[in-house]
């Protein structure tokens, strides 16, 4: 059961990253992108790993997965225009190159390919092991930060990417663009003689 249930949710993943890739508008995109994470969530639980399949759907598929959909429909991305993938030679060369990657993965872990750990593993996946790494480790705690700052900057960083100008502020605008350019020098001035 554990065995089908991993197919399943690795199937899902697959085909939600597929779509994703493939879809024209940003919002289904990442929408099927979602799918993924929480595909991705459904393999740890079936790993026995509850806090990271938590972790999976509270950050990825929860807040992160919010910023972007905010920031998509806050650009206003409208649907591609069109790329014509299945004409493009590139597209068939990516393709052959991801089967044959895949294809070596598959040969050289198919006599270890196994759901359970094996026998004597101790994997720490218990929620206070995983907290006390985390916060007493300075360089973790540094990092975790620096991610909030960063995600905090992209979002007023596309925020004022979409900011729409109101008429006054586009005048405002324009009318400086034009006293720049009647301030600037039409030609440089001639150089003073000595005589």
């Amino acid at each position: 059961m554990i065995d089908f249930l991993f197919t399943v949710f690795g199937a899902v993943a697959v085909v939600c990253a597929l779509a994703m890739v493939f879809a024209r508008s940003p919002v289904y995109g990442a929408i099927y992108l979602i799918g993924a994470l929480g595909a991705i969530a459904g393999i740890f639980l079936v790993l026995d790993a509850p806090f990271l399949a938590a972790l999976q759907v509270l950050v990825y598929a929860g807040a992160i997965m919010v910023l972007y959909l905010f920031v998509i429909m806050l650009l206003n991305l409208g649907r591609d225009p069109g790329f014509r993938w299945w004409k493009n030679w590139r597209t068939y060369a990516g393709l052959a190159l991801t089967g044959l990657l895949g294809y070596a993965a598959f040969t050289q872990s198919a006599r270890t390919m196994s759901v359970r750990p094996p026998r004597g593993a101790q994997a720490s996946f218990r929620v206070y092991d995983i907290a006390r790494h985390m916060f007493r480790d300075p360089t973790m705690v540094f990092l975790i930060e620096a991610l909030g700052v960063l995600l905090t900057i992209a979002v007023v960083g596309a925020v004022y990417l979409a900011r729409r100008f109101t008429p006054e502020e586009q005048a405002a605008v324009r009318s400086a663009e034009t006293t720049d350019a009647s301030a600037a020098p039409t030609s440089l001035p001639e150089k003073p003689t000595n005589t």
